[in-house]
């Protein structure tokens, strides 16, 4: 996502400009760096914050993945049971999450650009999308919004507990319903699948990025691998090229 972006701007075409932007688990912090104009260039640059590394439990995961695949429930009351699961696998502290997102998001002000970040509740299972008028730092939204089920903790927030939105979808796309185009960045399309709800767009047009397949190829199953980091970012600066004749003509301009 990092590396689309940074390439689509220096071809004159700033997706931070977008009348709305939907974030969702990592795309929650390339949104909220766009709708602050900030340095998309951070995200892919060497950490030198001391972020705790990623204890990334496939196995664990999977039981969570299982868990929200359980037959006979509803989506949100298996999302619930996983946030049941959640609570009692106590992966970390909270801050420990918390201080590896917040120096990526740069700060905890919501610029005026409307920016949704997207979480589940884990009391309900139930989206809950964030906003600036909500009152909810920044950081802690996004941080919230990143927090994959089995991996990381959940996130407190005004009393209750969230983690990643992605697990409703990993593109929650119908929060962008009403608008005449809709551009879907979906790095992992190739591993999570749309749901029904992602086709409810008024009839909007739409332009969808999807992994190609030398990205696909390095990905595996390892997410967090920061050897990742590299071959990801390259795929974006590749596809970008395509993307930009898509909206050459149709993207606003400063």
């Amino acid at each position: 996502m990092t590396g689309l972006a940074l390439t689509l701007r220096e071809a004159g075409i700033d997706l931070g400009l977008a009348d709305r932007i939907v974030g969702t688990s990592a795309g929650a912090v390339v949104g909220s760096v766009l709708a602050g104009d900030g340095d998309l260039a951070r995200l892919v640059a060497p950490r030198s914050d001391g972020a705790a590394p990623i204890n990334f439990d496939l196995v664990r995961f999977g039981e969570i993945l299982g868990i929200l695949a359980t037959p006979g429930v509803s989506p949100a009351e298996a999302r619930r049971l996983a946030g049941v699961r959640v609570t009692e696998l106590a992966v970390e502290d909270p801050e420990v999450h918390l201080g590896r997102i917040r120096p990526l998001v740069g700060t905890s002000e919501w610029s005026d650009r409307d920016l949704l970040v997207t979480t589940i509740d884990i009391g309900t299972g139930e989206l809950r999308a964030w906003s600036r008028a909500d009152g909810v730092p920044l950081d802690v939204a996004v941080t919230a919004s990143t927090a994959v089920p089995g991996i990381f903790p959940a996130i407190p927030i005004q009393g209750r507990e969230y983690f990643d939105g992605g697990m409703r979808s990993p593109i929650n796309a119908d929060l962008a319903a009403g608008f005449d185009l809709v551009v879907i960045i979906e790095p992992l399309a190739n591993v999570f699948p749309r749901i029904p709800e992602d086709g409810e767009l008024g009839g909007a047009a739409t332009i969808s990025v999807v992994p190609d397949a030398e990205m696909v190829a390095a990905v595996g199953v390892d997410f967090f691998s920061p050897h990742l980091l590299e071959p990801a970012y390259e795929a974006g600066v590749r596809q970008a090229a395509e993307v930009a004749v898509q909206l050459k003509e149709l993207w606003p301009t400063r």
